[in-house]
C-alpha cells in the first residue's frame, strides 16, 4: 500500500539548514504569508520573498492589513511549495516571529526582494517603479519551526510519472 509520507517537524536553526527548506526558499517561488486578524481569523496572501541570513524577508506597504496584523500580533506562518502534476509536491509551512522593518533600514531589504523577481531593465520602467514604490517596509520572519512535506519520492508519484496518469495543473490566463 502506498501511503502519504509523514510531514517532518523542524525547529530552530534546523529549519533553514534543512535541504528541502533551503531548496524551496532559494528557488524563485511565491509564498503565502498568513497573519492573524483582530478577531482571530486568518489573513493569507501570496507574496514575493527572499532569504536573508537567518530570516525570510518580504516587501510590502506599511498600510497593508498584514503589517497592521503583525504590529498587533508579531507572529506569522509562511508557506512555500513547489507543486507539479500528480504527487510531485513538496513544501514547508514555517512559523516564527515577524518584525516590521521601516525607515531607511527597510530600503535594502525591499530591494533584495524586488531584485529577486524583476530584472534591472524592467525594474527601471516607470509603471513598474511606480507599482513597486508602494513597498515601503519589510517583514522579517525568523523561523522557529517548520512542517515539511515531500511526496516526490513516493510510490504513488513514481506510478503517476511512469504511466503519465497525472492531469496537468492549469494556470489562469493573464488579463
Amino acid at each position: 500500500m502506498s501511503e502519504p509520507t509523514a510531514s517532518r517537524l523542524l525547529r530552530g536553526e534546523d529549519v533553514l539548514a534543512d535541504p528541502l527548506v533551503r531548496a524551496l526558499v532559494d528557488a524563485r517561488l511565491v509564498c503565502v504569508l498568513a497573519t492573524a486578524e483582530p478577531d482571530g481569523r486568518i489573513h493569507a496572501v501570496p507574496m514575493w520573498f527572499s532569504p536573508d541570513g537567518d530570516a525570510l524577508v518580504l516587501a510590502t506597504g506599511s498600510r497593508s492589513r498584514k503589517v497592521s496584523n503583525v504590529r498587533r500580533a508579531p507572529i506569522a506562518t509562511f508557506v512555500v511549495h513547489d507543486s507539479r502534476p500528480g504527487m510531485e509536491v513538496c513544501g514547508a509551512s514555517i512559523r516564527g516571529p515577524v518584525e516590521v522593518v521601516g525607515g531607511p533600514a527597510a530600503a535594502p531589504l525591499v530591494q533584495l526582494v524586488h531584485r529577486r523577481y524583476v530584472d534591472a531593465h524592467a525594474g527601471a520602467l516607470a509603471p513598474v517603479v511606480e507599482f513597486l514604490s508602494s513597498d515601503d517596509v519589510a517583514l522579517r520572519l525568523r523561523p522557529e519551526e517548520a512542517f515539511t512535506w515531500d511526496e516526490r519520492g513516493s510510490e504513488a508519484a513514481r506510478v503517476l510519472r511512469a504511466t503519465g496518469g497525472a492531469l496537468p495543473l492549469v494556470s489562469t490566463e493573464p488579463r
